[in-house]
């Protein structure tokens, strides 16, 4: 496990719409367990209901990417929108891990070397650090399926139920 003090964890919008709709808390717990989550402010721009207030209430940093990034952002092209290509230099440049459920962006970490996890890893990494239970997490993850069941479809939560299930259990026994 990361040292949370070190480890950076810059949010795609997904990511912030996702828990912003189911549980909100858990980017605070993330926060406090995980290590220092960051959103760009074009990113939080883009989550209705959502402002700079709500996230510093939520201990998350809200960071103003540089103009250099901001134009290089612009000037990429392919099939990442402007904010992903964003998230993508922003973490590059300033070591960050890219937590994303975004295909395309998590595909364009990984080329770069940028370290990456998915939306619902960040309860998995919470479950496996007894910050929160299984229990809790599958019932956050369905809602976000309810939600937006053709992002997050059954299968991938019943996978998911079944990971933090087992790793529950595993650090029971330690």
């Amino acid at each position: 496990m990361t040292d949370p003090t070190t480890r950076l964890l810059l949010l795609d919008a997904n990511v912030l719409i996702d828990y912003q709709e189911s549980d909100f808390s858990i980017l605070d717990l993330a926060n406090r367990h995980l290590g220092k989550v960051y959103v760009l402010t074009p990113v939080l721009a883009e989550v209705d209901g959502l402002d700079a207030g709500k996230c510093k209430e939520s201990n998350l940093t809200v960071i103003e990417p540089e103009l250099e990034q901001l134009i290089l952002a612009g000037e990429r092209k392919g099939r990442l929108s402007f904010n992903d290509n964003l998230c993508l230099i922003v973490a590059a440049a300033g070591g960050y891990t890219c937590v994303t459920s975004d295909k395309a962006l998590r595909k364009a970490c990984v080329e770069i070397g940028v370290p990456t996890i998915w939306g619902l890893e960040v309860m998995t990494e919470l479950v496996r650090c007894r910050a929160m239970t299984a229990e809790a997490a599958v019932a956050v993850a369905e809602k976000i399926h309810a939600v937006n069941p053709h992002h997050l479809p059954q299968s991938l939560i019943d996978r998911f139920r079944q990971t933090v299930t087992r790793i529950a259990g595993e650090t029971k026994k330690r």
